[in-house]
């Protein structure tokens, strides 16, 4: 899954949202999508509470709706009666983080996940009303894996994704009730996320799973429980998520590409793009309501920006606050500018500011749907690099023009400049990573030492960082084993952009737990220290001031849509 990569929230399952600037985006939104809705719909919501509603679904009779509510100590399970709008919570001991949930098709039962970092479960419990049954604990899963449970047409048979532990990728297992056991399903090879995507359709045993390939396309595979045989349907190369049947189970139905404002409906060929539903408001998690013509999702707007700390006097201030996500600030190596990557303008794009946030400007005009996941700039400042899912860009300074590196598509992580001239990442081999590197000038690819999985060049060669294929950290420019336990050595790579930085005698890391924050350690005093608090793992530093990305405000709700017809 192309995942989005969702941090404290986004251990469970993760999150991408927004509001933009009108006039500029929505010109742009418009002007991208001509297609007519197949059926008018316009959205109601179905909550309004304070935070982050996700992952909604109905009874069958459809008057209750569940719902996770993301708050700040945990995730909530609420249920809410849509007829007399009462709401009732699903809580386990000890504040544990509780769903997303699946409701029985006679709607007599829930399942449903219960999880923090050390702890994961799925129970299911009878439900009368908002009268709750007591838990039946049926599945342990491994501490950090957090998956979704879903029912079969048969309540003794269900469906749910685990993995191993944090940034392992996903798996299906069938569980069975009378027997009380579980086996592993036939399902796509497992990249990125693996499988962790997954929809029951609507009158069949069969599920429609989302799953990325080698390439990081997004295929969508159908997968009879009955027979296990599985069958591709069609792959996008796009930045897409969480396919489900439509309500005839004759059509898939996705999000559209990030940022998601829309709706839509392929047939099972990938083809007869139809948009359902286009709106103003980011959308995910979409579901098929139990009435059998509406659907489900979370849409909202989502506010992250960027500060600054200096890590000596403990100054904070803003470096960027539009009203939309900004991300992925970086440093210059040549003088105080910062890059980064924000939705002011209705598309990802790339910004340039500085330290003092007294310049802004907008040095791209690419005006597509691309997302990047991570950002740096030449040793000289003539370019800057941004990774996609599976694509490198080389962006000039000089005219906010840029190249894709001819590289095949496929999962990169960890790139850095070498030299002005010469980029290096890593990829996959037999689950394990290998380092490259890229002429700029010849376009020719060059393996580095098989010795090394990942290299983190610093225009500083005393800040280069290595790995080795015995996950053993090195620093500087003749590689040197780093032996300090305070170290982090298992957090180099955090999705796909690397999790450490030294910079001279300081080392600084995101570390994510129950209050995620940034780390350092000093060399010199031999202390370790809490930077700031943030849930976005995004950072970078240089000298004293130390760049991070803070959210300032989550509002996201639940909605249904409608059709203008019916109101």
């Amino acid at each position: 899954m192309k995942t989005i990569n969702l941090r404290k929230i986004g251990l469970i399952l993760t999150t991408i949202l927004v509001t933009f600037t009108i006039a500029v985006g929505l010109s742009v939104f418009w002007n991208k999508y001509q297609t007519t809705p197949s059926t008018p719909f316009y959205a109601r919501a179905l909550t309004t509470d304070a935070g982050n509603e996700l992952f909604p679904d109905f009874s069958s009779d459809g008057t209750r709706v569940s719902y996770m509510s993301a708050q700040s100590d945990r995730m909530h399970l609420m249920i809410k009666n849509v007829v007399d709008d009462r709401i009732t919570e699903i809580t386990h001991k000890d504040n544990m983080g509780v769903g997303p949930a699946d409701w029985s098709d006679d709607g007599q039962l829930l399942a449903y996940l219960v999880a923090t970092p050390q702890h994961c479960q799925y129970y299911i419990r009878s439900i009368s009303g908002l009268e709750l049954g007591e838990p039946r604990l049926i599945h342990n899963c491994p501490a950090g894996s957090y998956g979704k449970i879903v029912f079969t047409h048969d309540n003794n048979r269900l469906v749910f994704s685990e993995n191993e532990g944090r940034n392992t990728p996903y798996s299906l297992f069938e569980f069975n009730l009378t027997t009380n056991k579980n086996k592993r399903l036939h399902q796509p090879e497992i990249y990125l996320g693996g499988n962790s995507q997954f929809d029951l359709h609507p009158t069949q045993d069969k599920l429609l799973i989302s799953s990325p390939d080698k390439q990081q396309w997004e295929g969508f595979y159908s997968l009879d429980l009955k027979t296990e045989q599985l069958k591709l349907l069609f792959k996008q190369d796009a930045y897409i998520c969480c396919g489900i049947w439509d309500h005839d189970g004759t059509r898939v139905v996705l999000m559209g590409e990030h940022p998601a404002y829309q709706l839509l409906s392929y047939n099972l060929a990938g083809k007869d793009r139809q948009v359902i539903y286009s709106g103003s408001r980011q959308i995910k998690h979409p579901r098929r309501h139990t009435n059998g013509v509406d659907y489900l999702f979370s849409a909202g707007d989502n506010n992250v920006n960027i500060h600054a700390i200096n890590t000596s006097t403990n100054q904070q201030w803003v470096v960027a606050n539009n009203s939309l996500d900004e991300r992925l600030a970086r440093f210059a190596h040549h003088d105080n500018q910062i890059a980064y990557v924000a939705l002011a303008s209705g598309s990802e794009e790339l910004w340039l500011t500085n330290t003092e946030n007294n310049h802004r400007q907008k040095l791209t005009h690419f005006n597509d749907d691309r997302h990047y996941v991570d950002l740096m700039w030449s040793p000289k400042g003539d370019y800057l690099v941004a990774l996609t899912l599976n694509e490198i860009h080389l962006v000039y300074l000089s005219t906010g023009q840029f190249k894709r590196l001819n590289i095949p598509q496929t999962e990169i992580v960890g790139v850095s400049f070498k030299s002005e001239s010469n980029i290096a990442y890593s990829i996959k081999h037999n689950h394990q990573y290998r380092a490259y590197s890229y002429s700029l000038k010849t376009d020719e690819i060059s393996p580095e030492d098989s010795q090394w999985q990942l290299i983190q060049y610093h225009a500083d060669p005393k800040n280069t960082l290595w790995l080795d294929k015995n996950n053993q950290l090195f620093e500087g420019e003749l590689p040197t084993l780093v032996e300090n336990p305070v170290i982090p050595t298992n957090k180099l790579i955090d999705g796909r952009q690397f999790n450490l930085r030294k910079r001279d005698q300081l080392w600084v890391w995101f570390e994510q737990d129950e209050k995620s924050k940034i780390q350092g350690y000093s060399e010199q005093s031999k202390k370790l220290v809490t930077l700031t608090h943030t849930n976005v793992n995004s950072f970078d530093i240089k000298g004293n001031i130390l760049l991070f990305g803070r959210t300032k405000q989550i509002n996201t709700n639940v909605y249904q849509t409608q059709s203008l017809n019916s109101k």
